[in-house]
């Protein structure tokens, strides 16, 4: 960046009495360092080449993330219950925006709503993979962006994109429908418009940068961090250009103003509704406490955090080195600051575990923002090597095609993960892995919520008549692409729903039930019934996962209460109420 106006010329004193002279724009623009009111020299726009990279990416995710969900089961079931959400938007009984709940940042579950306005699509998983496809393109084309400021040469662009786009942990995230490339993709677009701004001085680029990240902060917590160090780089920044307070102050606060609104009405949401301001931080499924957590000293941390970066983005232990000498012994104040960003990016994970603020230490996803932190200083020493920004793309691309390789090897093995192994299996052997086992233990497929679901698609067509807990059963009602035969807790919020459970012959004819899953509340209401043991409600249906069981006319519970467990996930807080139902004839129905 270079200043844009000249040093202010010293005029004499003002005559006492006299009426204030009106400064010249000239006049009041002295000493600012950016530019304002006129577009400074930058790469010609290539709207064509940009949209492009977007749709031939997303296109390619979606075709794999149809092969990967649709036909080898691989998916995660997060992603089954934020699509669930989604569709109860337009599809439930009655439609609730509440039904977006609050465990998760809302835009991470608003952001599907389109995808989900015909309920065919969204049963059949096909939308599945555009959940996250479209965000993955977004993040490559602005990757593309930053390398044509860059001046890397068209070929070498290409092959960069190819070489990340393969990337088998960009490939899994991207086209597997899980949430992360949601907040990744727009951290991206504002850290793109800052290497935009340092190139341009244009402060439109920073003001970008400010509605990118408040988008971002409503879609994963976690790009609050680089919320905050982007917003002391472009302080320090300003400051070491030579502006003065003034402009420093008006450039940070325009830059901070979108993020710190959204995050203050979310926190005015949550205090209205949960009666708790600060519960989108103790009670999301971002940030949630760990209760069970093992303890690491911190030779394991340091260990551990060696060893995600070495299987999930080892290109940081080549460009995190560099970045920092440049940034100092060269004095690129940019390049320090995006050393400064990718070694808060490596050393997040081990912290979060450290302050005991995560159940899933040091998962593998979590070198994907690693990754990608990488790939943009590696654009921007490629920048600042002058002539030699040809041998540093080479290199970059060099190093994204060896990673390729090597990260596909440490999925099968890597001990903290989702569903890196699964995926690894499913591309080397080509064959379903439904029934396959996790690492961990959990096991992978969706076959128990299509039986269940096709079951009730054919025999019940009543709305309402099926009581469940939709924070465990989400797959089912998804699946069935029906949320509106179901009463769940989203409908009259949990105080009606708890009331029908307790009296569910006056209100429904089934109650769908999770087998083996302490947090279902109907299940823990009643255990018989999930284990199909129940002499009075009959089993209509079963499946390894689920229990459908028909509800008689005139059927009671005992006296005991049930208690609303307080770990389980509400998904919406309404206070309307529940409409009550007269008995119904129950039709026989058989497993």
């Amino acid at each position: 960046m270079s200043a844009t106006t000249q040093a202010p010329v010293p005029g004499p004193p003002p005559v006492p009495g006299t009426p204030p002279r009106v400064l010249s724009n000239r006049e009041r623009l002295a000493g600012v360092v950016q530019a304002v009111g006129r577009r400074p020299a930058d790469v010609p726009r290539r709207r064509w080449e940009s949209l492009l990279v977007l749709g031939l990416s997303t296109l390619a995710y979606g075709w794999f993330g149809y092969w990967l969900v649709v036909e080898k089961h691989v998916v995660g079931f997060e992603t089954l219950d934020r699509l669930n959400r989604a569709l109860m938007v337009w599809h439930n009984d009655p439609t609730k925006l509440s039904a977006l709940g609050f465990d998760y940042p809302p835009l991470a579950t608003l952001l599907l709503t389109p995808l989900t306005v015909l309920s065919g699509p969204a049963r059949s998983l096909v939308v599945v993979p555009l959940a996250s496809a479209v965000f993955a393109g977004l993040t490559l084309m602005t990757l593309n962006t930053m390398m044509r400021r860059a001046q890397v040469l068209a070929p070498l662009r290409v092959a960069v994109l190819l070489a990340l786009g393969a990337n088998p942990l960009v490939v899994l995230y991207a086209a597997g429908g899980a949430r992360h490339f949601i907040w990744i993709s727009f951290v991206v677009v504002a850290l793109g418009a800052l290497f935009a701004w340092y190139v341009t001085a244009d402060i439109r680029f920073v003001m970008i940068a400010g509605l990118a990240y408040s988008v971002a902060a409503l879609a994963g917590y976690s790009s609050l961090l680089w919320f905050v160090l982007s917003l002391l780089m472009v302080a320090a920044v300003l400051a070491r250009l030579g502006a003065d307070g003034t402009e420093v102050e008006g450039t940070a606060v325009g830059f901070a103003a979108p993020t710190v609104y959204v995050i203050a009405l979310w926190t005015a949401f949550n205090a209205l509704l949960l009666m708790d301001p600060f519960s989108w931080i103790t009670d999301s499924s971002d940030v949630s406490s760990s209760g069970g957590l093992p303890s690491f000293s911190l030779v394991e941390l340091a260990a551990a955090t060696g060893r995600l970066v070495l299987h999930g983005a080892p290109l940081a232990i080549v460009v995190l080195p560099v970045l920092v000498f440049a940034g100092v012994a060269r004095r690129n104040t940019f390049a320090l600051w995006l050393g400064i960003m990718l070694a808060a990016a490596v050393l997040t994970p081990a912290l979060a575990v450290a302050l005991r603020l995560t159940d899933s230490p040091l998962l593998m996803r979590n070198a994907l923002p690693i990754l990608l932190l990488s790939v943009i200083g590696a654009i921007w020493l490629a920048r600042s090597a002058g002539e030699g920004s040809t041998l540093v793309s080479a290199v970059l691309v060099v190093g994204l095609l060896a990673s390729i390789p090597w990260t596909f090897q440490a999925m099968k093995t890597y001990e903290y993960q989702n569903l890196e192994s699964t995926f690894a299996a499913a591309v080397s052997t080509g064959e379903s892995q439904e029934g396959a086992r996790t690492l961990d233990g959990s096991t992978v497929g969706i076959m128990s919520e299509e039986a269940m679901a096709g079951w009730i698609r054919d025999n019940v067509s009543r709305r309402s008549s099926i009581l469940t807990d939709n924070a465990q059963t989400y797959g089912v009602m998804l699946l069935t692409g029906r949320p509106d035969l179901f009463f769940d807790r989203v409908d009259a919020s949990d105080g009606p729903w708890l009331a029908a459970a307790k009296d569910p012959a006056r209100h429904v004819d089934f109650m769908l039930l999770s087998t083996g899953a302490g947090e279902d509340l109907l299940s823990q209401l009643y255990p018989e019934a999930a284990d199909g043991s129940d002499a009075l409600l009959t089993v209509a249906y079963t499946t390894p996962r689920y229990t459908l069981v028909a509800v008689p006319s005139g059927f009671e519970r005992g006296e005991e209460s049930l208690t609303d467990d307080p770990a389980a996930r509400s998904t919406t807080e309404s206070t309307t109420g529940s409409t009550t139902r007269e008995p119904v004839d129950v039709p026989e129905v058989t497993p």
